[in-house]
């Protein structure tokens, strides 16, 4: 999951041609160390109730990814909007799109597909449970075209017992299907009318959803039709669309002064909310169950499900206007000089987390996968301190691992194909409006 984290050459007067926003890459860390817990909590060794509730919350460490889907309409429009007037303007987008994602997201999905023909060709230990965890052959042209979130709709997949080590890739076809149409629409729109088209696509991806939640019913919004309305691009729209939305008031001074003192309370208020909900449902199950299903309900509902019926019943929405005041809010206090939040968001801890997150995401879920497939069995303890001392230790170095192997991919290999980026910057009719050569990350 990666966007560019230039904002090129903008007109706006808040003077920041050229100049990346560092609090944004601390915001990319902090959505992908989400998403990372959410792939390792099945680790934690829920042997006593607090660990059973840590294991429970961050299973919800998935609204990483609607952060990411947040950061990614912010910075995108805000690319598009300064370029808008550019000669290249579609070639340079799609060019310097093309560079940072398909190299690597290619990369590793063939490698993987090849690295199960070999294991099968040659008879080698977990070749069967490796092969099973990759796309079969018919669904891979799937992969290959970016439409990963659509395949419950025709193959029905996505259920609690579906497994697969690039299942995370239906995020990268979400973002991919956003950049095909919004830059030509934003295009298309006058920049007044910027705005009202966001406001207008988000209202319609969260009636979208909500509808198709409706259609199925409550009693049977279940996986794998539950998974399958989250995944589906018009039904993710209303973050990417937010993002855009706080990508045209970052440029408004008159609407950031009315605004900036009240980001922080609607990111604290729309995050809370959610998670007061969660823990609503889980520490009052049947009270839970009875209100949102009714008394006479039989279907057995678990936590994930009544969380499905939540996020697609608004929950999303909610997190997306949370996460869009969180990134409006990052992003200004940057331009204003700072202080505690921008300590935190550029610090160097986060700092090269966020720079290699897009390696981390596409990496962290087959290492998890393949580790425990080879490593994590051969793994043995004789008590409960043992097994949380074992746990621990595995998720620390399989963390260690997917930050490693994402930084050499970046450096060793990505780094030197965005080189290819200065091909694709900005080209203007009028040397005045000429775009930043550094354009780009």
């Amino acid at each position: 999951m990666t966007t560019s984290l230039v904002l090129e050459q903008p007109t706006n007067p808040q003077g920041i041609a050229g100049r990346k926003l560092q609090s944004l890459e601390g915001l990319r860390a902090i959505a992908i160390i989400l998403v990372f817990f959410h792939h390792i909590k099945d680790f934690i060794p829920a042997v006593n109730q607090p660990l059973g509730y840590l294991q429970l919350y961050l299973g919800q460490a998935w609204i990483g990814v609607d952060l990411f889907f947040v950061l990614s309409g912010f910075l995108i429009t805000g690319i598009l909007m300064e370029t808008r007037e550019a000669g290249n303007y579609f070639s340079g987008f799609y060019g310097r799109r093309i560079l940072r994602i398909f190299p690597l997201y290619y990369s590793v999905l063939v490698g993987l597909i090849l690295f199960g023909v070999v294991l099968t060709r040659y008879q080698m230990p977990g070749a069967a449970e490796v092969v099973r965890n990759l796309p079969l052959p018919r669904d891979r042209w799937v992969f290959l075209c970016f439409l990963t979130n659509w395949t419950g709709l025709w193959v029905a997949k996505w259920d609690s017992h579906f497994a697969s080590i690039v299942a995370h890739f239906w995020s990268l076809g979400v973002e991919e299907q956003f950049y095909f149409f919004w830059p030509l629409l934003l295009w298309l729109v006058r920049p007044r009318a910027i705005p009202w088209v966001a406001i207008g696509l988000t209202i319609a991806s969260a009636a979208i959803r909500l509808s198709w939640a409706l259609h199925v019913g409550v009693q049977a919004l279940v996986p794998p039709a539950s998974i399958t309305i989250a995944l589906a691009t018009v039904c993710r729209l209303d973050s990417l669309f937010i993002g855009a939305l706080c990508a045209w008031l970052y440029r408004q001074p008159k609407w950031m002064k009315k605004l900036q003192n009240w980001l922080p309370w609607v990111a604290a208020t729309c995050l809370c909310s959610f998670f007061a909900f969660f823990t609503w449902l889980i520490t009052f199950p049947e009270i839970a169950g009875r209100m949102i299903y009714g008394v006479g309900s039989t279907t057995v509902h678990q936590v994930d499900d009544a969380m499905h019926l939540f996020t697609e019943c608004g929950g999303f929405t909610l997190l997306a206007i949370g996460f869009g005041a969180l990134v409006l809010f990052a992003a200004h206090s940057e331009s204003r000089g700072g202080g505690g939040t921008q300590k935190l968001l550029q610090s160097r801890v986060l700092a090269p987390i966020g720079r290699y997150s897009y390696g981390i995401y596409v990496y962290h879920v087959p290492i998890i996968g393949l580790g425990a497939i080879y490593i994590f069995p051969r793994l043995t303890a004789q008590s409960i301190s043992e097994v949380g001392f074992i746990s621990v230790a595995y998720m620390v170095v399989i963390a260690a691992i997917s930050f490693l192997v994402a930084a050499l991919s970046y450096e060793l290999f990505e780094k030197r194909l965005l080189l290819l980026k200065r091909i694709f910057v900005a080209r203007y009719a009028s040397p005045v409006r000429s775009t930043d050569a550094n354009a780009g990350d």
